[in-house]
């Protein structure tokens, strides 16, 4: 295994098939690698990684683990399981099952991650060939998810201390300026639901929908430069502040700039993403927005979800200057200003997931 493709500067998504292509010289039968990822605050595990990236039978799929009893069994007694036949699932009414069936695979092996004690996900190894998986696989496979595990930690703590470092900037901004930590949550959870529901249509796939979650966030950092006066002025700002207000577009991703440094972050995905998003987020589809008068599909999709979920969180939170919208209200601004501002197709997607919006707000109140 050649060491230099399990770098930094790869993603998870691409190590993972490099894993794959390695695992198949040797066991050929072994025909897909998944992670799904587990999300503890809403006890939620959802499509992340695999190795099929062009043929993926299962992706932009989340489920309850509570509500998946054989998984949950796993993760709770940090158990394996190898299924050489999974014909016994073909009576389960459930999303997984049904693609995985439907793909043609016969047999699986399933392992419990964990990563300082804590549960953070489940490895997929799936075969099209009935009972594949026995003692002269298991024990490599078992190194093999080793070995994934210690990417995907090493991914998430990467993250983690960026997101931690620039949480703690936007905690200071957000003592400056009447926003709550739990519109960040909110806004961030709108940002994922947005890209999923954007997935077919924009080739956005799981990994994707986890980086805009976990960058949303960070979407106003660069407020921090913008001095008291202007933060929190109660009444409208002048030409020349609002000319100042502006440039926290550009000062954040100089911010973001110089922490991908001090860090030591060298995943060119994520780099792009958060600059594309601290910087671009006040775009319009018209050209009239800033910091670039970028228009339509030149603005980055990442910054276009963003904005959309920016805004309707806005609209329907309460503010010291106003009360918060109904979501009837805020979808009816939405579609107004899809006509000029905002991407027409995030607005709708986001307009069709009711459903999704109440459980967000209902978990992440002020």
């Amino acid at each position: 295994m050649q060491l230099s493709k399990l770098d930094d500067h790869r993603t998870l998504q691409d190590k993972a098939a490099y894993v794959h292509e390695v695992v198949r010289q040797r066991f050929p039968c072994i025909d897909r690698i998944a992670i799904a990822k587990y999300d503890q605050v809403t006890d939620t595990l959802r499509t992340f990684i695999g190795s099929m990236e062009a043929d993926n039978p299962l992706k932009l799929h989340e489920a309850k683990l509570s509500e998946v009893p054989s998984l949950l069994y796993l993760a709770k007694n940090r158990e394996t399981r190898v299924v050489n036949d999974l014909g016994v699932f073909a009576d389960r009414n459930t999303t997984h099952s049904k693609q995985i069936l439907a793909k043609g695979f016969q047999s699986s092996y399933t392992i419990p991650l964990f990563s300082d004690g804590q549960f953070i996900g489940m490895l997929f190894f799936n075969s099209f060939q009935r009972a594949a998986f026995d003692d002269s696989n298991l024990t490599y496979l078992d190194m093999i998810a080793h070995l994934m595990t210690g990417l995907m930690a090493a991914e998430l703590t990467q993250i983690s201390t960026l997101r931690g470092a620039l949480k703690t900037a936007t905690q200071f901004t957000h003592h400056r300026d009447p926003e709550t930590g739990m519109h960040l949550e909110r806004m961030a959870r709108y940002s994922q639901l947005i890209a999923w529901r954007l997935g077919a249509t924009h080739a956005i796939d799981d990994e994707f929908a986890d980086r805009i979650f976990q960058h949303a966030p960070l979407h106003d950092v660069g407020k921090i430069a913008i001095p008291d006066r202007i933060l929190l002025k109660p009444g409208p700002l002048s030409v020349e502040e609002f000319a100042e207000m502006k440039t926290h577009t550009t000062r954040g991703r100089e911010i973001i700039d110089a922490m991908m440094v001090n860090f030591n972050i060298r995943n060119h995905k994520d780099i792009v993403m958060i600059r594309n998003i601290v910087a671009h987020h006040h775009e319009s589809i018209d050209g009239n927005g800033y910091p670039d008068g970028l228009a339509g599909k030149d603005i980055p999709i990442e910054a276009r979800i963003v904005a959309v979920a920016d805004v309707f969180d806005a609209l329907t939170s309460e503010r010291p200057y106003k009360k918060a919208w109904s979501n009837a209200q805020a979808f009816a601004e939405l579609e107004r200003m899809s006509h000029f501002k905002l991407d027409p197709d995030c607005v709708a997607v986001l307009l069709g997931a009711l459903d999704k919006i109440l459980e967000i707000q209902s978990g992440f109140m002020d």
